[in-house]
């Protein structure tokens, strides 16, 4: 490996030793990597307070001499987006969306996709433009149709009705067949979550429109709460575990009006 710059996002930081700092960020060029910074807990002139969560940097990296990881050898701040540090609410959704990536991306692969929905996901939470809730529902319907795991709202799983088509305002979602249900189809699945046909459609919209469109989709309180409850749940289904991060973001909504 040749040395290397990015751009890139710090999605998770370690203590390794008493000085060193292990590093694993989302780049542009490289998907998600690992690298080693040495002495970074106490070279204020190599990295000057900026390996910090969520922050964008432009990093220059080379090869280990060995068969290690990379070594970080300078990185400059891009975009310290301290409204979200500052925010323990905001900082909170962040570290959800950054352990999603972290825990689903393999190591070497461009993902160019992902780092510009994450990165325009905290841009948007660190100005406030979009709140919160919408924009987890956002950063999270994006990830998994670019991750090939996007969830069927335009029909019925099992008798292909269009949802325009199915009666009634309640529809049902099968997490194990990746999509919606008729009340019909529904009838012998016990596992089935509720919709309603207003949230699935408000999901559809975001999930056909560009980002900055689906921004300015205005959810109900109660198609809010609907939505981010089931897309929370049909990704801790999906990837096999409840990401710690998740598990912190709804006690503080709780605690939290």
């Amino acid at each position: 490996m040749s040395p290397f710059s990015t751009p890139a996002i710090l999605l998770r930081r370690s203590s390794y030793g008493d000085y060193d700092l292990i590093v694993t960020l989302l780049s542009l060029t490289r998907g998600k990597i690992t690298v080693i910074a040495k002495n970074a807990k106490k070279s204020r002139k190599r990295f000057p307070g900026v390996l910090e969560l969520f922050s964008v940097l432009h990093i220059e990296c080379r090869p280990s001499r060995g068969r290690g990881m990379a070594v970080l050898q300078s990185a400059a701040l891009e975009d310290p987006f301290s409204g979200i540090r500052g925010n323990i609410m905001k900082t909170a959704y962040a570290s959800y969306w950054a352990e999603l990536v972290n825990l689903w991306l393999e190591e070497g692969k461009e993902q160019t996709r992902i780092y510009h929905l994450l990165r325009f996901c905290l841009d948007s939470l660190d100005s406030s433009i979009i709140g919160n809730q919408e924009l987890s529902i956002i950063f999270q319907l994006r990830f998994l149709s670019i991750s090939g795991l996007s969830p069927n709202f335009s029909e019925c799983s099992m008798c292909h009705t269009k949802v325009d088509d199915i009666k009634g305002n309640h529809l049902f979602f099968e997490l194990a067949k990746g999509g919606i249900l008729c009340k019909g189809c529904s009838s012998s699945r016990l596992y089935a979550l509720n919709l309603t046909k207003c949230t699935v459609k408000q999901l559809l919209w975001i999930q056909k429109n560009n980002l900055k469109t689906a921004g300015r989709l205005k959810f109900s309180q109660a198609s809010l709460r609907e939505g981010r409850t089931f897309l929370e749940k049909f990704i801790v289904f999906h990837i096999g575990k409840e990401p710690k991060s998740l598990k912190f973001l709804r006690n503080l909504r709780t605690q939290m009006p």
